[in-house]
């Protein structure tokens, strides 16, 4: 496991080459919809919490708004406390947005909270095992455990290739995604 200043380095690295990934590939993000994977796809009525893209991050909107077309049901993630898992309250492309934690856009308080079957999950950096460098709140962590003991639910990163690394470290704490998607391919976790 990388000590805390190492994966803190790590993270700044990450986030840097990201911006300078996302500012060159202006289509990656509809790119990335085609490489989504088949046993990934949700049900009708499925909730599908994606995130607003913010620092560089690949857009999920074009992907949600095909989710939306095929019948799920949208929701952002909330930061709701520190040490608490994600809330995910409804959003349909439209709708208006309020300022949350860390400056990004959340879905109105009025909206409703739902329970996603389907997490698309930002990050810093991934590797061939979907394991994930991300933003060091462990807020993903914590969010896919419950949702995990509380059922099924499959999370898939999004990324830009160029976000791929060699092996990221993972802690006692850090939760695998199922698969990384990216503008050149599908990455699947080890069964």
């Amino acid at each position: 496991m990388l000590s805390g200043w190492l994966k803190a380095r790590a993270r700044r690295h990450a986030l840097a080459r990201r911006e300078g990934l996302a500012a060159g590939a202006p289509d990656a993000a509809h790119a990335l919809a085609g490489n989504f994977p088949d046993a990934a796809w949700p049900a009708v009525n499925a909730v599908v919490s994606g995130y607003w893209p913010v620092r560089g991050e690949i857009d999920p909107r074009p992907l949600m708004e095909t989710f939306l077309l095929e019948q799920a049901q949208l929701a952002l993630p909330v930061v709701i406390a520190k040490d608490a898992p994600l809330q995910f309250r409804a959003w349909t492309p439209g709708d208006g947005l309020e300022k949350g934690a860390f400056g990004i856009d959340v879905p109105e308080a009025r909206k409703p909270v739902l329970v996603p079957s389907l997490v698309l999950v930002p990050l810093a950096a991934f590797d061939d095992r979907c394991h994930r460098l991300g933003y060091g709140g462990g807020f993903y962590d914590r969010t896919l455990s419950a949702l995990r003991t509380a059922g099924p639910v499959i999370a898939v990163g999004l990324a830009y290739e160029g976000q791929r690394v060699g092996r990221i470290s993972a802690g006692r704490h850090d939760v695998a995604l199922d698969y990384v998607v990216t503008e050149q391919r599908c990455y699947r976790a080890a069964r």
